[in-house]
């Protein structure tokens, strides 16, 4: 193996073996430096937001004032390069005209000889790799400029290779926090519940994406039996944040000995003033008390409330979502839960579930699914009706929040 050969495959087993940028560049102006015969060696990254180019690495200089040594770009001989995207040969470039002698005068290194190639991926400049002064006097040839672009090639692919690098730490990372965020998130909804006597409850929740702005929950509240579920205008991590404190809120109102109906104003005027402005909560909230239900909803879709003799009713929306107009009344409204009747919660994510042609699954195939399986506990009830969406769907992607809760009197 001659020198050329040895030195190209140092640089190329650098480029391959390594994943840092500044170890890889370094090897490879070593190699420049050797199989060229110059003094000096360097590289120029592009700064595309202050349109500079900054040395970030040489063979020749401390690595303080590496760091130190920049100019716009289109200045000086290297400027130019990486401007226009064309390598140069200079048997003196103090002669030449783009000549940027604040380089010399600042690093002390006077510079004869001078090849200077752009570092380039896909038309895209990166910077500039440059060799310096032929050390025995002699001038640099295009041969030697043919030589550094083969050393410029490996050292973009030494840049594109590091910048994926990093893109792919970044979205491991990015994952991992999105992972914690969804186990937080999935904490705040009940995996269980402790139904009043004569009740069963189960509940359902599928995000269109790692993090969803739905909620729903259930508890005792001073004798009765709170049931909730809402949804966050938007979607992903932002709705997920909101969601996230209007459970804690509510959760705290509980606490505090509030019933959360009659205190939903209050919550509502605090997220008025948290919210961004563009941003609101749906809601329906209920409070089983014995064989009635005590409700209101802030601008949810219609619940269901189907009976065991084949009659229903659609909950309507009592009022305006939360935190759109809080000053505006929101009325509270009573059903009656009579024995085998089932109140079936969702999200427009149901009934606003898409096919490919466009079609939404609407309210009535919601109705049809649930007075068919009137005689199931809310489990199986569940498991139908999420089949019946997901197959109406065909495999069409999955554009909002599924959000499901099915609470069944007992006979």
């Amino acid at each position: 193996m001659n020198e050329m050969q040895r030195e190209l495959v140092n640089a190329t087993k650098a480029v391959l073996n390594a994943n840092q940028t500044s170890t890889v560049i370094q090897q490879i102006l070593l190699s420049a430096q050797t199989l060229l015969s110059a003094e000096a060696a360097s590289v120029f990254l592009v700064n595309h937001k202050q349109k500079r180019l900054e040395m970030v690495a040489s063979t020749n200089l401390p690595k303080a004032m590496e760091k130190s040594i920049s100019f716009p770009l289109g200045s000086g001989v290297a400027g130019w390069v990486a401007k226009n995207n064309t390598p140069v040969v200079l048997e003196d470039i103090s002669k030449d005209k783009r000549f940027f002698s604040a380089v010399s005068q600042r690093t002390g290194f006077r510079t004869r000889g001078y090849i200077c190639v752009p570092l380039s991926v896909q038309e895209k400049v990166l910077g500039t790799i440059q060799v310096m002064n032929e050390h025995t006097g002699g001038n640099f040839t295009d041969q030697h400029k043919e030589l550094l672009q083969a050393f410029a090639v490996l050292a973009s692919l030494a840049l594109e290779k590091n910048r994926l690098y990093s893109q792919e730490i970044e979205k491991r990372k990015l994952q991992a926090e999105l992972k914690i965020a969804t186990t937080f998130q999935n904490s705040l909804l009940p995996s269980s519940f402790d139904p009043p006597k004569g009740y069963q409850i189960e509940a359902y929740y599928q995000s269109a994406r790692s993090m969803g702005g739905d909620l729903y929950d259930a508890m005792q509240v001073n004798g009765s039996y709170m049931i909730a579920l809402g949804d966050v205008s938007g979607k992903g991590p932002g709705a997920a944040i909101w969601m996230s404190g209007f459970s804690n809120v509510l959760r705290y109102t509980i606490q505090e000995g509030h019933d959360p109906i009659d205190h939903l104003d209050h919550i509502d005027r605090h997220l008025h003033a948290t919210l961004p402005p563009t941003s609101f909560l749906t809601l329906f909230l209920g409070m089983i008390e014995g064989d009635q239900l005590r409700y209101t909803s802030a601008g949810h879709n219609p619940m269901l409330l189907a009976h065991a003799d084949g009659t229903h009713e659609w909950l309507e929306a009592t009022g305006l979502p939360i935190s759109l107009m809080p000053d505006l009344p929101r009325e509270t409204k009573i059903a009656r839960f009579n024995p085998g009747s089932t109140l079936v919660l969702f999200s427009d994510g149901v009934t606003e579930a898409e096919r490919a042609d466009g079609e939404m699954y609407e309210e009535e195939r919601l109705l049809q699914i649930v007075k068919r399986n009137l005689t199931e506990p809310p489990d199986k009830m569940i498991r139908s009706i999420v089949r019946s969406v997901k197959g109406f769907a065909a495999g069409f992607e999955q554009s909002d929040d599924i959000t499901l809760m099915v609470i069944k009197s007992d006979s």
